[in-house]
C-alpha cells in the first residue's frame, strides 16, 4: 500500500489543545487483538500527550458497518488510539492492547495531492 496523507480532526478528548486538525500519513492496515482492522497513522512531527511524545496513532471506524477502507480513502468518524511510548508498530506486526491506549474520537479526511 502506498502512503496516503490525511487530516485528522480531533473531537474528543474535549480538553485537547494540540494541533487540530493534525497532518498524518497512513502507513498500513493492521489486525488488532480482537480481529478488528486498524489504520496505522504516522504523525507529521510529534504530539505531546501526558508528557510523552506520540509519533503513531491507530484509528478504526467508529460506527458499525463502516469498513476500514472508508478511513483509508474517504471521510470517516473514527476511534483513535495512541501507540504507547517505546512501541513502534509496522506492517505485518501483531500488536496487543498493552501496546496502545484509547485516546479519543475524530474524523479522518484525505488531503488533496496539491496540499
Amino acid at each position: 500500500m502506498s502512503a496516503h496523507k490525511h487530516l485528522l480532526e480531533i473531537y474528543e478528548p474535549y480538553g485537547y489543545e494540540g494541533p487540530n486538525p493534525m497532518r498524518v500519513q497512513g502507513t498500513c492496515v493492521l489486525r488488532g487483538p480482537s480481529g478488528s482492522a486498524y489504520y496505522l497513522l504516522s504523525i507529521e512531527g510529534t504530539l505531546e500527550l501526558e508528557d510523552n511524545a506520540v509519533v503513531q496513532l491507530l484509528v478504526l471506524p467508529r460506527y458499525n458497518g463502516d469498513k476500514i477502507e472508508r478511513a483509508e480513502q474517504s471521510c470517516c468518524t473514527v476511534n483513535i488510539a495512541r501507540v504507547r511510548p517505546g512501541v513502534t508498530l509496522c506492517a505485518d506486526m501483531p500488536f496487543t492492547y498493552n501496546d496502545v491506549a484509547h485516546w479519543g474520537v475524530g474524523k479522518i479526511t484525505p488531503m488533496n495531492s496539491n496540499k
